[in-house]
């Protein structure tokens, strides 16, 4: 299977982005890394990359319109699958060819994993308990086949208030299209490198220290609890707004 992997990129170490990049090698696929520059282009990195991709204007969207710039170029290029890495994460050995192997035993549309959280100098913390691939989903853990490929736009026209997390929104819109989803595991195989200061406290980060947030691990329920506190009139807009409805 040619599976293609989407990592957007800003200002963030390149030494991170080169550990994402070389987690994908042995993972039992041919895998072509497509890295997209959101308004920052950094020359070593165009030098590895499989593919390069230059969003001359900066979004600051967390990456959503690099992810779904990536994600259609790999779609109009006919890759069989397209997956997303963030720039702070890479996979743990085996992650694709799981993601691959259920996909495929249960026919289906999607594949999902669960992640492991590591602090900002990438030591191991613990398995995530808010994520558990199935209601809810990490951007780092979500494999489409072409099938599921109309869900990469959702990456941009998920409304603003929740667009910190958008990976809920393309798991919404796979869910209400009767996309069939497989879950990884039970093993965790994501590796989320988590910035938010809290989740630091007691590191000495002062190597990290401009690379920390004071912003906190996005909580997946507050996804759905926006959307409970919408109007009915206003949820009809934003469902017809983003092709939902």
């Amino acid at each position: 299977m040619r599976i293609a992997v989407v990592t957007p990129y800003s200002d963030e170490p390149v030494d991170w982005l080169v550990r994402g990049h070389a987690s994908l090698a042995g993972q039992g696929h041919a895998v072509t890394h497509i890295l997209v520059a959101d308004g920052r282009p950094d020359p070593a990195v165009a030098a590895w990359a499989d593919q390069h991709i230059v969003l001359r204007h900066r979004h600051d969207d967390g990456g959503n319109a690099a992810r779904m710039a990536g994600g259609l170029s790999a779609a109009s290029q006919r890759f069989d699958a397209v997956t997303f890495l963030d720039a702070a994460d890479w996979f743990l050995p085996g992650h694709l060819d799981g993601m691959v192997t259920v996909m495929a035993a249960a026919g289906a549309d999607a594949a999902t994993a669960r992640r492991v959280l590591h602090r900002i100098d990438g030591t191991p913390v613990g398995v995530c308990p808010r994520i558990d691939g199935l209601r809810t989903v990490d951007a780092s853990g979500i494999l489409l086949r072409p099938t599921a490929f109309p869900a990469i736009a959702l990456w941009c026209l998920v409304p603003a208030p929740i667009a910190g997390d958008a990976a809920q929104s393309v798991l919404g819109y796979l869910q209400g299209r009767n996309r069939r989803i497989a879950v990884a595991g039970p093993a965790a195989t994501v590796a989320k490198r988590v910035r938010a200061r809290a989740f630091n406290a007691g590191l000495d980060a002062g190597p990290w220290a401009p690379w920390l947030t004071d912003a906190d691990l996005p909580d997946p329920a507050a996804v759905a609890r926006w959307w409970r506190d919408l109007d009915t009139d206003e949820r009809e807009r934003q469902f017809r707004r983003i092709g939902i409805h």
